[in-house]
C-alpha cells in the first residue's frame, strides 16, 4: 500500500530576501537522500496525535538554498499581486498559495521528491512507499489575515486515509509570529470537516 504525501512550505514574508543562487551542491542533494533517524516514540506519537514535530530534518544550508528558489517562484507567480488585503476574502487574506511548484522548477522538484521526506512519511504511516498528491507554498504576508481553524483532508479526492502532509517552515518561526498549530487527535473527529476555511470554520471549530 502506498500513502499520499502532500508537502507544504510556509514562510512569513516580513522582508524580502533573494537568497543564494547557482548550482545546488552534491552535498546538499546527498544529505536529502539520507534516512532521517525516526524512533518508535515519533511513530507512536504521530499515530496517536495525528502529527509530530521533527527537528533538523532539512539541513540549514539546504533550507536556505531551496527556500530561496521557492520564494522566487512565489514572488513571480503571486496571484494576489496588486489586490489590497481589504478587498480579499478571509481565505485569501490568510496567505498567498501556489501549488505544484515542482512542475515549475527543477530545483524545487529535487527538494519535493527528496528520499528523506518520502521515507519519513512512509515510516510514519507504515507503508512501503509514497506518491505525491501535490506540493504547495503558503506565504504569510505582513499584516495579513489569520488562518482560521479548519480540516484539510476531507475534500481531497482520495478513498484512503493513508495520507499526510509534510509541513516545512522556511525560516525560524517563534510563537509571536504565529507558527502552525494542530488539534491533537482531531483526525478521529468528523465535526467541522465539511466547512470551508472561513470565519465560520474559525468560530465553530
Amino acid at each position: 500500500m502506498s500513502l499520499i504525501l502532500r508537502i507544504s512550505l510556509i514562510l512569513q514574508t516580513e522582508d524580502k530576501s533573494t537568497g543564494e543562487k547557482g548550482v545546488v551542491s552534491e552535498k546538499l542533494t546527498r544529505e536529502l537522500e539520507q534516512p532521517y533517524p525516526l524512533d518508535e516514540e515519533n511513530i507512536r506519537y504521530f499515530r496517536q496525535a495525528g502529527f509530530v514535530k521533527l527537528k533538523n530534518v532539512v539541513p540549514p544550508k539546504a533550507l536556505e538554498v531551496y527556500g530561496a528558489a521557492i520564494g522566487e517562484l512565489v514572488e513571480a507567480l503571486n496571484p494576489m499581486r496588486g489586490i489590497p488585503l481589504e478587498q480579499r476574502t478571509t481565505y485569501k487574506k490568510a496567505f498567498i498559495q501556489i501549488t505544484n511548484l515542482w512542475q515549475k522548477s527543477e530545483r524545487v522538484r529535487e527538494f519535493v521528491f527528496s528520499r528523506r521526506l518520502a521515507r519519513i512519511a512512509a515510516e510514519l504511516m507504515g507503508t512501503r512507499g509514497v506518491r505525491l498528491y501535490h506540493d504547495q507554498a503558503l506565504f504569510k504576508e505582513p499584516s495579513g489575515g489569520f488562518t482560521p481553524w479548519h480540516a484539510d483532508q476531507y475534500y481531497w479526492p482520495l478513498a484512503s486515509e493513508k495520507c499526510c502532509t509534510v509541513w516545512i517552515p522556511l525560516q525560524a518561526t517563534p510563537l509571536e509570529m504565529g507558527p502552525l498549530a494542530f488539534a491533537a487527535a482531531s483526525q478521529h473527529f468528523e465535526y467541522g470537516r465539511d466547512l470551508e476555511i472561513s470565519e465560520k470554520s474559525e468560530a465553530l471549530i
